[in-house]
């Protein structure tokens, strides 16, 4: 069966050639970006996902978690509700570098009610994967020490959208997923537009991205064409509106926002 999924689970996530690209967060500063997204699967609103962004100075923390209800949850056995969180610093070209990486869940498949917990460590050349219970699931085939440097997180990814300067759907984001499916998204500009949602209105612009699987995935993925919706906000900062990513047994999911707020003020009530 194919793991092909853009959040384990955001989770959403809903990220993102340098790790993010030089024009990304501003370091030095405070702010913060959260959401609640409807999470769409296989054409059925199955669930929510919700995510929180804050940057200190030159340090961020981003916590997301997914929650999948209604019959997709009973049907899935609560095997794809996780819950996330990542630490990094902002470089001082504006890049965020995570750091340390947790998600919890995936109940069905050790039993344990709260699920499997795998970490995965960044460093300047390499991301070391640990998993209680262990053995950690590499993936097959496992990336290699080579296509793990210089990547971050799938968490880490919606806040370098998010703290994109300049065009922020010009750039290519190396991520590992889950400490294990290593893939590209490719982004190209598609069009400015005016979004009128539930979460926000006015200018926008789409994203046109590239999926490229590249290690870790078992059975092999296809490359896909996703798409991005991305509102501009007076703070300078990007909401992520429409983000399609891949999962880990349910396929792509499309994150679809509710509620956006940055730097604690809502978009739209």
């Amino acid at each position: 069966m194919s793991r092909f999924g853009v959040a384990k689970g955001l989770l959403f996530a809903i990220g993102m050639a340098t790790v993010a690209s030089s024009a990304g967060a501003q370091t030095g500063v405070n702010r913060s970006f959260s959401a609640v997204y409807a999470v769409h699967a296989r054409g059925i609103d199955a669930g929510d996902f919700s995510y929180a962004f804050n940057q200190t100075g030159a340090s961020y923390t981003a916590t997301a978690n997914r929650e999948m209800k209604g019959l997709a949850g009973a049907a899935l056995n609560r095997s794809q509700d996780y819950t996330y969180e990542v630490r990094g610093a902002v470089a001082t070209d504006g890049t965020l570098q995570p750091t340390q990486y947790t998600h919890q869940g995936g109940r069905r498949r050790d039993d344990r009610p709260e699920g499997r917990r795998i970490n995965a460590t960044f460093s300047a050349n390499d991301v070391v994967t640990t998993a209680i219970p262990g053995p950690a699931n590499m993936g097959e085939p496992p990336a290699t020490q080579e296509q793990r440097r210089n990547t971050i997180d799938q968490i880490t990814a919606i806040a370098a959208m998010a703290t994109a300067t300049g065009d922020p759907c010009s750039r290519t984001l190396h991520i590992y997923m889950d400490g294990r499916a290593r893939f590209d998204f490719v982004l190209t500009p598609n069009g400015n537009v005016t979004i009128n949602s539930r979460a926000y209105r006015g200018p926008g612009v789409r994203c046109r991205v590239q999926f490229r699987p590249i290690a870790g995935f078992g059975d092999p993925p296809e490359p896909a064409t996703l798409s991005f919706l991305l509102a501009r906000t007076e703070s300078g900062m990007w909401a992520p509106v429409v983000i399609e990513m891949p999962t880990d047994g349910v396929g792509v999911v499309r994150l679809e926002a509710r509620r956006l707020t940055v730097n604690g003020t809502r978009l739209r009530g």
